[in-house]
């Protein structure tokens, strides 16, 4: 049987002015916070990988993240948010998004669907990005959903 997924990338890369509250929440170990645990540890493997500093958690760009799954997961439809909201929210100079949706895991989204991506590879490999939350739910189809939120402060 041969399983279709679906991965959307944000292009774009948004600048403001700011500065980052510190400080970031452990996912809890609810199969949605075991999945995102996965994919953030699945994202710094490939960027320490490949010669890059690991992104550090942040409540705010996990909480877009998170809103940005619950939402995608109720609609059972994939989209991007509005990232200059993030950046207003969150205090950043810098955001981009990955979404995706069907992966079985964190570490599939991330090693089988975003890193084979031009888009979201490009994404999860900017050095400018310094931080990442991870948010995934599952939607009524029993399918993932799950939006993956970088950034950068001032």
């Amino acid at each position: 049987m041969r399983r279709t997924l679906a991965l959307l990338a944000s292009a774009a890369v948004l600048v403001a002015t700011g500065s980052l509250p510190a400080g970031a929440q452990q996912a809890r170990q609810t199969p949605a916070g075991k999945y995102a645990q996965q994919a953030f540890a699945a994202t710094n493997a490939n960027r320490t990988h490949n010669g890059l500093k690991a992104l550090k958690a942040n409540d705010c760009v996990k909480h877009a993240a998170v809103r940005q799954a619950k939402l995608m997961a109720q609609r059972e439809q994939m989209f991007h948010q509005d990232l200059g909201r993030v950046m207003r929210d969150c205090k950043l100079n810098t955001a981009g998004e990955n979404v995706a949706y069907g992966f079985p895991s964190g570490r599939s989204v991330v090693n089988d669907g975003w890193m084979n991506s031009e888009g979201h590879r490009a994404n999860i490999l900017n050095p400018s990005f310094r931080l990442m939350g991870i948010g995934a739910r599952k939607g009524h189809d029993g399918r993932w959903y799950v939006a993956q939120v970088f950034g950068r402060k001032a």
